[in-house]
């Protein structure tokens, strides 16, 4: 069969037919071959170092396309590093400046005017621009005196490309001599179509030239241990502003003992309020204590002034000026004593007798000895001087006593004792004394000689005494009918059985001392009575029915009142119904008057008082006899 003869039959029979002999043979087709080409020679050695080159399939497209790209993201990060590093960056803060016109130095207290503005570089605007401004320690307003200045805040708005903007303040810097003061300013800023906030920063040093406030200081250079010690401190404003609540504030040494000052402490006996100061002002503050140490030591004090802090944790807001008062300590040889007849204060401008003392306290004698007595204060008048047996000199207001002018200062035995006298006064014309604030003269007495025996030496002692001169209190009482804050009734002259009633004035004066706790009081006769009105209406009249005492507590007057500034005064209203047994007779309103104060610089009490008050009033309209009681 045909199918028998198939390929596909044979390759079956053979596969599964146990007869090799079936297995058929087969021919295969004849292959040509081929001569092989051998080279004859062996050539360049091939290199493993170059890839072998297989052709890559040809994408023409795709090569395009990504050279188009890489071109595209070149360009684009060219023109994006040309803008940046170019200038044209909007929010760039190095395209803003911050430029300050204002002087390097100024004086303490001295206007200062300076001038802000904010530039703009950039190629876009700056939108709501504020400008921060940080003041220094010291900085005032110049129109609201006292004001501190710590931070401003401006708004500008804004500020154009290219453009700027500027703000001009003023201020007054306070403080110390060569210090130096930072103000600093911050500007920041938006710009458009962000949300960032943008800032810029500079800082503007100003020194400070000089103090607005002269500080002067006087002491003794030495003194006896445990001996009396007064610091003068003088301060004068050179502030072209006035300084609200000037602090002088000391700092005591080991060894001293506060005593008094001539003006109340405003805190721990060390600090003073000396309150304001306008340009010229001068201001003195004595403070007195004793200082006690070994010899040959030096004791320091140190006085700082500066203008009064709202911080309770500190004393000032600024320092303004500081002095040191050095005091040397000396072994006293001599017991001396400086010795006042009228004690050490005065109540009038009178002459002050002085005693100068003097005991040798050594085993042995001491001879050539010398006495100096320096004479000072601000009523010193330097024509009182009395020397006895000493020589005046008026040109250092000196007195010396030696052997040559007393005969026990050539030899002073163990335990001797004696003394030299002389005197000096303050201005006897009361107009000059009423011009100073705070009088007082100054003594004070330097004795030297030469130690004999074994320890043969130089030795000295001093002494000193302030003497204060104290205020002057005045009252004065008196009636009106037609002058005076109130309006008055009743028959003038008086008439028996009907009430007339009168306008009483006190008028208090004051010359050179600051007084406090003043009080005036007098007493209403049995027919005069209390019409309940009083002016100025601040002030503090007290009406006792009880004791019919009429009280005015004026509390504080001020030196130079009724003198260089008007008088303190008050008015109240009585009523007075005569009987028909005073007629012909004059009337009293009021009793004699009195008034008590303490004079806050020299320590002590001082009383006034006025003559009774009776119907003669003292308006100009009173004719003779309109103060008598008729029918």
């Amino acid at each position: 069969m045909n199918f028998e003869k198939s390929s596909i039959e044979r390759l079956k029979r053979t596969l599964y037919s146990r007869d090799e002999k079936v297995v058929p043979k087969e021919k295969r087709s004849h292959v040509e071959g081929e001569e092989p080409q051998v080279p004859p020679n062996w050539g360049e050695k091939p290199s493993f170092d170059m890839p072998l080159q297989i052709p890559a399939p040809n994408n023409s497209f795709f090569n395009k396309f990504l050279v188009g790209s890489l071109v595209f993201f070149g360009l684009s990060l060219s023109v994006a590093l040309f803008i940046f590093f170019g200038g044209f960056n909007t929010i760039s803060s190095n395209n803003v400046d911050v430029e300050i016109v204002a002087p390097t130095s100024v004086s303490s207290g001295e206007e200062l005017l300076t001038s802000v503005s904010v530039v703009n570089g950039n190629q876009t605007d700056l939108e709501e621009v504020i400008l921060f401004i940080n003041y220094p320690e010291g900085a005032q307003q110049i129109d609201v005196t006292g004001k501190k200045l710590s931070r401003q805040k401006i708004e500008l708005g804004t500020v154009g490309k290219g453009q700027f903007k500027e703000h001009t303040f003023r201020a007054v810097l306070f403080g110390e001599k060569d210090a130096v003061k930072s103000f600093v300013f911050r500007v920041e800023y938006k710009v458009k179509g962000s949300n960032a906030t943008f800032s810029k920063e500079k800082t503007y040093d100003i020194f400070i030239g000089s103090s607005p406030i002269f500080l002067n200081v006087k002491y003794p250079a030495e003194i006896n241990s445990g001996e009396k010690l007064s610091l003068f401190i003088e301060i004068t404003s050179n502030s072209i502003v006035p300084i609200k609540n000037m602090l002088i504030k000391v700092e005591y040494p080991y060894g001293f003992t506060y005593k008094d000052s001539n003006i109340e402490p405003f805190r721990d006996n060390s600090i003073w309020n000396m309150g304001d100061l306008k340009n010229g002002d001068k201001k003195t503050l004595v403070i007195s204590g004793t200082l006690v140490g070994q010899n040959m030591e030096d004791r320091s004090f140190r006085i700082l002034a500066g203008m009064q802090t709202t911080d309770a944790s500190k004393d000032f807001d600024t320092a303004l000026a500081t002095a040191e008062a050095t005091v040397g300590i000396r072994k006293s040889f001599f017991d001396l004593r400086l010795h006042s007849s009228n004690g050490e204060v005065l109540t009038t401008a009178q002459s002050v007798p002085m005693a100068i003392q003097w005991q040798n306290t050594l085993p042995d004698k001491i001879t050539n000895a010398h006495i100096t007595v320096t004479m000072s204060g601000n009523v010193f008048d330097r024509a009182s001087v009395l020397a006895g047996e000493g020589l005046y000199s008026s040109l250092d207001s000196t007195i010396v006593w030696d052997k040559n002018t007393t005969d026990s200062l050539k030899d002073i035995s163990p335990g001797e004792e004696s003394q030299v006298l002389f005197s000096f006064a303050p201005f006897s014309n009361p107009t000059q004394v009423r011009s100073i604030k705070n009088p007082y003269l100054e003594a004070r007495v330097v004795m030297t000689g030469e130690r004999s025996g074994t320890e043969t030496a130089t030795i000295s002692s001093s002494a000193n005494i302030t003497i204060k001169i104290s205020s002057a209190l005045s009252i004065i009482s008196q009636s009106h009918r037609d002058s005076g804050p109130f309006g008055n009734t009743g028959p003038i002259p008086p008439r028996a059985d009907k009430e007339s009633t009168y306008t009483v004035t006190w008028v208090l004066s004051n010359t050179v001392n600051d007084l406090k706790a003043v009080i005036v009081s007098a007493t209403l006769p049995p027919s005069v009575v209390w019409k309940e009105e009083h002016s100025p209406a601040g002030e503090k009249i007290i009406y006792n029915p009880d004791t019919r005492v009429i009280s005015w507590n004026a509390g504080n007057v001020s030196s130079g009142v009724g003198f260089a500034y008007a008088p303190r005064m008050v008015s109240f209203k009585v009523g007075i119904t005569p009987n028909i047994t005073e007629v012909g007779v004059v009337p009293k309103l009021l009793s004699e008057t009195s008034a008590i104060a303490t004079d806050t610089y020299a320590e002590i009490s001082l009383t006034a008082s006025a003559q009774p008050v009776t119907t003669h009033y003292s308006d100009t309209s009173f004719r003779s006899g309109n103060d008598i009681v008729v029918k």
